[in-house]
């Protein structure tokens, strides 16, 4: 599943423990929307997604 396909939650991105990106799936910079990710999981209620 690809980033992109993500609505309507907050997320958090991060890459090697690095936070990318943060706040509404629907406003993920184009540049990481096709990305694939590792690992998901929800913190409190945000999800977070490792690339």
């Amino acid at each position: 599943m690809k980033i992109k396909e993500l609505r309507l939650l907050n997320v958090t991105i991060k890459q090697n423990d690095e936070i990318i990106y943060q706040g509404k799936a629907e406003d993920v910079p184009e540049d990481l929307k096709e990305l694939t990710y590792e690992k998901i999981y929800f913190q409190g209620v945000d999800v977070v997604v490792e690339i």
